[in-house]
């Protein structure tokens, strides 16, 4: 009696077993399916993950800032039709923003069929900033962005890129004067590389923060508040050495940003195609600080003017598309979805070549120039009267890198 009730138990448990399996193998399958269905229509699947327990929410961007509108959350687990996103997460006051991109024109990170968005918790500790006057640095959190040229088959790609600080505005020549004005600054060999002080014993420094009030270009290139301009990409860094021991405190490294820094900051959780939206024709002329604005001088713009004439994007940064061109960090060389960029030794300070500049200026008159994912090379020892750069802040970056 006892060996048919166990008979009969060990049956039905097998039977259990069996059907539990073909139910997970059911669902497994239609989960495959349903995959496959939204993969064929373009979509990819957000995934949020959350360990600090931020409020979430979700905003599908547009042609301009006021475009975003919000798209329901189902989850964690989210499936996207084509187009361009971002993730809001709030915490204790503080606003992360995540940009995503679903549909053709770039694959996800890693190449999958998910968007991996991980927010976590910000540090309180924020970079000091040398000048009060200036608006200072926004925070761009760590996470994939789509980067390259979406005009160009083949260009755009997700690359991930580390949580950093950027100054919302260019180096203006009052915090350039400082640096020169400091006997552990310009003068001070510790500031420079290898290849920068070599230049600098035989070259001639033309920056617009050594002209003086009585000079001719004063008013329109050496006045305090303006982007200092007419500096090279040795005397950029020099600076960005020198701010690294007066501020860093071991703990912060400034640095120009690297062409993935900038391209992320520039484009904004919107994934931009221009400083504050997605076209540059006559409508948006008046935006933007360049040649086609009717409404601007052909020259610089200051903090005064811009704070009562130009906006910023949704990170805060201004002046992303003209103004003046930027310095980055980065060595120029190709890179495509087949070949995608990296965060590598293309960044070292010590490495010779032709560096990247990006964002147009005041002189472009082309609209090309003012795209963000437009490029150009600068042999490292020019300067132009367009050209200048604005400063990232890294936590925990500690001294001067090599």
């Amino acid at each position: 009696m006892r060996w048919r009730l166990w008979a009969v138990a060990a049956a039905a448990a097998a039977t259990v077993a069996l059907l539990s399996g073909a139910g997970a193998y059911a669902r497994r399958e239609l989960a495959g399916a349903l995959r496959s269905r939204h993969s064929a229509r373009g979509e990819i699947q957000l995934r949020i993950v959350n360990p600090a327990g931020a409020s979430v929410s979700l905003r599908r961007t547009g042609a301009t800032l006021e475009d975003a509108q919000p798209v329901p959350l189902e989850g964690d687990a989210s499936w996207l039709p084509p187009g361009r996103y971002f993730v809001e997460a709030e915490l204790a006051g503080e606003r992360q923003l995540f940009p995503v991109t679903s549909g053709p024109e770039a694959e996800p990170p890693d190449g999958g069929d998910a968007w991996p968005v991980t927010v976590r918790r910000v540090a309180s500790e924020r970079p000091a900033r040398l000048d009060d006057r200036a608006p200072g640095f926004v925070f761009v959190p760590g996470g994939s962005f789509t980067m390259g040229d979406r005009h160009n088959p083949g260009h755009p790609h997700a690359v991930w890129v580390p949580s950093f600080h950027l100054a919302a505005f260019e180096v203006t020549n009052r915090e350039f004067r400082a640096f020169l004005a400091d006997p552990r600054g310009y003068g001070d060999r510790s500031s420079w590389t290898d290849a920068g002080w070599a230049w600098r014993s035989h070259g001639l420094s033309e920056a617009t923060a050594r002209l003086v009030p009585s000079h001719p270009r004063y008013a329109r290139f050496g006045r305090d508040d303006l982007p200092v301009v007419l500096v090279n990409w040795y005397e950029a860094n020099a600076y960005c050495r020198w701010l690294t021991r007066r501020l860093g405190d071991g703990r912060w490294l400034y640095r120009m940003p690297t062409e993935a820094e900038w391209e992320k900051a520039a484009r904004g959780p919107d994934g931009f195609d221009y400083g504050i939206g997605m076209e540059l024709s006559e409508r948006e002329a008046g935006q933007y600080n360049w040649r086609k604005n009717p409404g601007a001088a052909t020259t610089l713009v200051g903090l005064e003017a811009t704070a009562h004439g130009y906006r910023p994007n949704r990170y805060g940064v201004f002046h992303a598309s003209g103004n003046a061109r930027e310095w980055t960090q980065s060595l120029f060389r190709p890179y495509n979805a087949k070949n995608p960029y990296r965060e590598d030794a293309r960044n070292l300070d010590a490495l010779p070549g032709m560096r990247v500049t990006r964002g147009g200026s005041w002189y472009s008159a082309s609209a090309v120039r003012l795209q963000l994912a437009y490029r150009e090379e600068f042999q490292p020892q020019l300067s132009s009267d367009d050209l200048g750069f604005r400063v990232a802040a890294i936590l925990g970056g500690g001294t001067v890198r090599p």
